[in-house]
């Protein structure tokens, strides 16, 4: 569940620290969370926007209180946690719709 960033003179690089895991393709059993903090990574170190950043973050953590996938004792499949993920990034926008108003966060495209 780890994400990494790897810094350098070129482009920067993010993936979760376990890599693509190919052994479990198609199997629906892959947790997506090293994955999706890898994105929350991006947003603050490549692109400045820690605060789309943290609504990433803060959408990860409510998901893992509500459902995990079977590595880590849950049930869930890896669309069901990335659906997740999604629906409380969505709830996070429509709950604080005045950070958009401030300029504070753009571009909720998920």
């Amino acid at each position: 569940m780890l994400p990494s960033a790897s810094f350098g003179d070129g482009p920067s690089l993010y993936e979760p620290v376990h890599g693509s895991a190919p052994d479990l393709t198609g199997r629906g059993i892959a947790n997506p969370v090293g994955a999706i903090l890898s994105v929350a990574l991006l947003l603050e170190y490549s692109l400045g926007r820690p605060d789309l950043a943290h609504a990433v973050n803060v959408a990860v953590a409510t998901t893992l209180r509500e459902r995990r996938t079977p590595d880590v004792g849950g049930t869930a499949t890896t669309a069901e946690i990335t659906s997740a993920v999604l629906s409380n990034l969505a709830w996070a926008r429509w709950a604080a719709p005045d950070a958009e108003e401030s300029g504070l966060s753009y571009g909720w495209g998920v």
